[in-house]
């Protein structure tokens, strides 16, 4: 991981948002193994639609990545009660799980195997959770 040291301090902020960009990455990566192995189970073990078994899959990662970034990548952040940050960051990735199942459901829907069609939506969604819970559940 890039670090701050010997930086000029206009640049140590971009770089801390940086590390923190990659520890969230990293856990993400966990999450998104969680998802798979979930959605894949449910739709070829368990024969349940992609529709249906995406948003379990996808709301069992979230409790996975919430507990690992509390843990490691804001670990230093975050004020105030652990229920109240769970909260915040449940309905945040709440709009990450609409925006990966639309895009999951849709991409599918054409015809892309839907383990792709989940990556390519988890990727759209991994934005807009690192932005928001970056500014409001981790906040300083």
């Amino acid at each position: 991981m890039l670090s701050s040291e010997g930086l000029p301090r206009p640049v140590i902020r971009p770089a801390a948002i940086t590390r923190r960009f990659q520890k969230f990455l990293l856990v993400g990566a966990v999450g998104l193994g969680v998802n798979q192995g979930v959605l894949f189970a449910l739709v070829d073990q368990a024969n349940l639609a992609v529709a249906m078994a995406s948003p379990i899959a996808i709301l069992l990662s979230m409790i996975v990545t919430f507990i690992l970034n509390e843990r490691w990548t804001w670990h230093d952040r975050g004020q105030g009660r652990i229920l109240h940050r769970a909260m915040l960051y449940g309905s945040i990735n709440s709009g990450g799980l609409l925006i990966n199942w639309l895009t999951l459901v849709s991409l599918h829907q054409t015809g892309l195997d839907y383990l792709v069609a989940n990556l390519v939506g988890a990727g759209i969604a991994a934005v807009w959770n690192f932005s928001l819970n970056h500014a409001l559940t981790w906040r300083r």
